[in-house]
């Protein structure tokens, strides 16, 4: 085992500097600049506000995200910082719990920390999204961090009961359910789980209060504002829900199975420990509560994307815990999860349904490094965004980003004889122009 967990604890390594390196050349993307125009136009609460009203109930993701510093930021240091500072954090986070609860030294715990973040990493469904667009690190990297910060203090509260860790994890849950709703209704079904198991006041507070907040994010007037409606019968839209659900849940099994072997080989101990303390059918459910969210998403009608990052690691950890019960040497086959993981995407479906693809991201992040030139793709974002600026010009049709990144986050702009998008509708607003387009 103490091989199998070195290799990965090198791998591990590796890809945390190869995501360190590539950050240098992580830019400010368009939502930034939206953000900022309109908070600059409507000033912070009632950007806020009218994020709530018209745009949905993610008030701790949106309002974080007002708070970037584009319009000051000349040199572009937050892109380039801020993923490297959550990266840490999440490391930090991971080392913190493995050190409370499993009682490990500082230096086991660090190894315990990097060898999850490996299998966080590679169970990405779009790890330019997660960990280099500043938004949708606000809306689903950061709160899966503050997530593991609440484990920590919820355990600390019931271990010591000092009130300080109470009001902490009562803080982490109204910002949590403030965050996005997959992770919302993950952390709902976990407290309700937590409550059934241990039955006190405190856990009851705190369930009343992540379903209060759950409300209030999920009864935001902007979430119905965006629902999508159509006019199709009634029997159809349950058929397309069913096949969505289905299809979500497929992908998910299918992705954490292949790397499952290997989780429960590296993860043996704790899971082992873990076992010890909970039987077969308290596993089951919380394994259940991924399912919260999947038929969430399916009811809604979205499929595999970006807001599914919480779901497969949460399925992945829980669903090893039940394996452990139903078939523990499932850990022999580790050999093919290490195969597995380094193949390269296997591109299946058209690009409407891309995120389908299985990509467990090991060769984008090497592709990224070593064949991107990531300084050109940086130059030719800069050269960009000066001309925008300095351009007296209402209209301006500008030079397509020819070093396209696979990691970093990028939607380029539309063509001439294209319809605008919000790509160049936020730019425009930003920077004040009637049109940006870029050469057909």
């Amino acid at each position: 085992m103490k091989i199998v967990q070195n290799i990965i604890l090198f791998l591990s390594i590796i890809v945390f500097i190869g995501l360190v390196y590539i950050s240098f050349f992580n830019v400010y993307q368009t939502d930034d600049y939206i953000f900022s125009y309109t908070t600059h136009q409507l000033g912070l609460f009632n950007n806020i506000f009218d994020f709530y009203s018209r745009w949905g109930g993610r008030y701790f993701g949106y309002s974080l995200s007002m708070l970037n510093p584009v319009a000051y930021d000349q040199w572009g240091i937050l892109p380039k910082v801020y993923p490297i500072f959550l990266l840490c954090s999440f490391i930090a986070v991971l080392i913190l719990n493995i050190n409370y609860f499993f009682k490990y030294s500082v230096l086991e715990s660090v190894k315990k920390g990097f060898l999850f973040f490996f299998f966080y990493t590679v169970l990405l469904v779009s790890i330019s999204e997660h960990y280099f667009w500043i938004t949708g690190s606000n809306i689903y990297f950061l709160p899966f961090i503050l997530s593991g910060l609440l484990l920590y203090s919820i355990g600390q509260f019931h271990r010591s009961h000092r009130r300080s860790y109470f009001y902490l994890s009562c803080l982490l849950i109204v910002l949590l359910m403030g965050s996005n709703e997959i992770l919302a209704l993950l952390l709902w079904g976990s407290l309700m789980m937590f409550y059934s198991q241990n039955r006190n006041k405190q856990n009851l507070a705190l369930i009343l209060l992540g379903t209060s907040f759950l409300l209030i994010s999920f009864l935001a007037p902007g979430n119905f504002n965006r629902l999508v409606t159509s006019d199709e019968s009634f029997a159809t839209k349950w058929f397309k829900r069913i096949a969505i659900m289905g299809a979500n849940s497929t992908y998910i099994f299918i992705k954490s199975i292949l790397v499952i072997p290997l989780f429960v080989k590296i993860f043996e101990e704790e899971l082992s420990t873990v076992s010890k303390k909970v039987n077969l059918k308290t596993a089951g459910k919380m394994w259940l509560i991924s399912f919260l969210p999947l038929i969430f998403v399916a009811f809604i009608f979205n499929t595999i994307g970006r807001q599914f990052e919480s779901i497969m690691i949460f399925y992945l950890a829980t669903g090893a815990v039940v394996w452990m019960f139903l078939y523990e040497q499932i850990k022999k086959y580790w050999w093919i999860s290490l195969i597995v993981i380094f193949l390269p995407s296997i591109d299946l479906f058209p690009p409407k349904y891309s995120n389908f693809n299985l990509n467990y991201n090991l060769n984008t992040i090497i592709e990224e490094v070593f064949q991107t030139n990531l300084h050109a793709y940086h130059t030719e974002i800069r050269e960009r965004i000066e001309t925008i600026e300095n351009s007296k010009q209402d209209s301006l049709i500008l030079p397509k980003i020819h070093h396209l990144p696979k990691v970093l986050y990028f939607e380029e702009l539309p063509m001439i004889k294209e319809e605008g998008n919000y790509v160049n509708d936020q730019l425009q607003k930003y920077f004040d122009k009637k049109s940006i387009r870029i050469e057909e």
